[in-house]
């Protein structure tokens, strides 16, 4: 079985017009990150943080048309600001390196994985991204909101282990492969049922990473 080249997804993905620009993602240097694993394709499509919300459709036909190569497993897109946050547009860092206050203090930008659907992988995305992420350089902290099953501490190697409090009031990340990260699966044994409040619960579907 041939597999698909990297060629053969940007043909497809230049079939994608980004409706507002009037071209395709591909002429635009919109499409980023392709990876390509035994049938499995994840690449990054980066668009400016204002139109994210609105360009959800333009992700999901680019998922299809990759899906429709031959010898394609699955296929994973995801919307990105980053590149574009590096652009001369950025804002620049405040005195002391850090930067300017957005959604969350000294965060520049944020990934959420999610899904309405249990057991699809959205764990395992949220790793591997933040694992891809740290090793091009960037400093990456997960945060693993997973209600049912915060499976993180595991998939990172740092189960077992519990996270610490200088002041009583603030927890402090657990941190591997260069990655902090904080988890419910730090303070719960395995497999041991816990009680949410309910607005939590209801929130918690759209909070991973």
């Amino acid at each position: 079985m041939a597999a698909v080249t990297e060629r053969q997804i940007l043909d497809a993905l230049g079939r994608i017009v980004d409706p507002e620009k009037g071209a395709d993602i591909v002429s635009l240097g919109m499409v980023s990150g392709v990876v390509i694993r035994d049938g499995n394709i994840a690449f990054a499509i980066e668009v400016e943080p204002e139109r994210g919300p609105r360009l959800e459709p333009l992700r999901k036909a680019a998922e299809q048309a990759v899906e429709a190569l031959p010898n394609v497993l699955s296929v994973t897109a995801v919307l990105t600001a980053q590149a574009v946050a590096r652009g001369r547009n950025a804002p620049h860092p405040a005195a002391g390196g850090r930067t300017q206050r957005g959604a969350v203090a000294g965060v520049s930008a944020i990934v959420a994985v999610a899904s309405g659907k249990g057991g699809v992988g959205k764990s395992t995305v949220a790793a591997n991204l933040a694992v891809a992420l740290k090793a091009n350089g960037l400093s990456v902290g997960v945060l693993d909101a997973d209600i049912y099953g915060p499976s993180m501490p595991r998939m990172l190697g740092i189960a077992g282990r519990r996270p610490q409090s200088r002041d009583g009031k603030v927890l402090e990340p657990l941190a591997n492969y260069g990655l902090r990260v904080m988890s419910m699966g730090f303070l719960v044994p395995e497999d041991t049922p816990m009680i949410w409040r309910g607005p939590m619960v209801m929130r918690g579907p759209a909070m991973r990473s």
